[in-house]
């Protein structure tokens, strides 16, 4: 009994707690006072993020109502400084969305889609282009209420304002944004779902981005046996071909990276797939050199390709332009992961060493330590440099 005292006591003091901070969220929403009906429904009060602009506090609050606090530093990442308001990274939202262990699920906000995800309290971002004369550019947006007795939503947009929208008018959205519209999802909710070819090719590659391999590359197959477009099945073979380099089964990866390029021969990313596949399993590496060659003249400022034909070229001896194509590929990779800043300067170090040029090598190398000091070199570089094993002297 003491217990169940302890417990009641905690459960008061936390209520006290929300009824005190309710009447904030009924201010900052708008949308609460609106009697609860079967035709009305509404998204459960958004928490506002601090920011010094609006769009970046908007996209703070859809990760917020979906149970996820960024950091000022994953707000930068999708939407950078210097970028124009509303425009965010695909790239860098899927990725950070993952760290969190959720899914970037694209779908529909049409007049069925967004009545159910309001019904369910999900949160939706996405882009409302000119929703107003006073507004010309597109917006982040999110849909807190709507109204059908009144034919009126409430959204949150780009502005930082909770405004009114006809329905009418939020449906009539120009074709190319009708109905583009991002949910964080959890994995777990997958099997509970109908999801289109496109989502369960987005699954496939959550499930590869957290070395679920064997998973991700069922959903690839599935993926590639359901699609009857020649560029959805390039893209579900190089899934599985990646998910098979993962799992070290080069020669079967190889196989199905041949397949896409049959289907795309000038497809860059097939082309340094099959290049990469052919480096790491021992192939034929000149025909790897052809393959990368190309990937790189299609798309000379991917630091993934140059990384790849400066490692081809490391591997036939030729370390001066395997270390420049290598710069190259570090001074473009400041925007990708950090995993991927560290494999490249690490092959850096080893082209400086393979030019005969150890004093670049031990520049590099001593950057690598002091930017990743949690990731210990590899051992083939300290035994080159055994001073890497004393913490590095402070700089002057």
């Amino acid at each position: 009994m003491p217990v169940r005292r302890k417990r009641s006591v905690q459960y008061q003091r936390r209520c006290a707690g929300w009824i005190v901070f309710l009447p904030l969220l009924w201010m900052l929403s708008g949308c609460s006072t609106v009697p609860r009906s079967d035709a009305f429904r509404t998204l459960r009060p958004l928490p506002t993020a601090p920011s010094d602009r609006a769009d970046r506090a908007v996209l703070s609050a859809f990760f917020t109502a979906s149970g996820i606090a960024l950091t000022p530093a994953e707000v930068d990442e999708i939407i950078p400084a210097r970028s124009p308001s509303g425009r965010l990274d695909r790239n860098a939202l899927r990725r950070i969305a993952r760290r969190h262990n959720r899914l970037v699920w694209v779908l529909q906000a049409d007049e069925t889609h967004l009545w159910e995800e309001l019904k369910r309290n999900h949160p939706l971002l996405l882009y409302l282009p000119a929703p107003s004369p006073g507004r010309q550019t597109a917006a982040l947006s999110i849909p807190l209420s709507w109204d059908r007795t009144t034919g009126r939503l409430t959204l949150l947009d780009g502005s930082g304002a909770t405004y009114d929208l006809p329905a009418s008018d939020f449906f009539a959205r120009r074709e190319e944004w009708k109905h583009a519209a991002l949910r964080l999802v959890p994995p777990r909710e997958f099997g509970r779902m109908r999801p289109t070819l496109e989502q369960k090719q987005l699954m496939a590659d959550f499930w590869y981005h957290q070395g679920a391999y064997r998973r991700a590359a069922a959903l690839y197959k599935q993926t590639e046996e359901e699609s009857d477009s020649s560029a959805a099945t390039v893209e579900a073979l190089c899934g599985r071909g990646n998910s098979l380099v993962q799992q070290k089964r080069y020669t079967a990866a190889i196989a199905l990276f041949r397949q896409a390029l049959a289907l795309e021969p000038d497809n860059a990313d097939v082309l340094n797939n099959l290049a990469y596949a052919l480096l790491c399993g021992n192939g034929g590496l000149m025909e790897a050199l052809r393959y990368s060659t190309r990937a790189v003249e299609q798309a000379p400022g991917n630091p993934l390709f140059l990384e790849t034909l400066g490692t081809l070229h490391l591997r036939l001896g030729d370390g001066e332009t395997a270390a420049r194509l290598l710069e190259q590929a570090w001074a473009r990779a400041l925007r990708h992961p950090d995993s991927v800043q560290r494999a490249i300067m690490e092959q850096l170090i080893r082209a400086w060493f393979a030019a005969g040029r150890t004093d670049l090598a031990w520049q590099v190398a001593d950057h690598r330590r002091r930017t990743h000091p949690s990731h210990p070199l590899p051992k083939d570089i300290v035994a080159s440099f055994p001073s890497l094993r004393n913490p590095p002297a402070p700089l002057e």
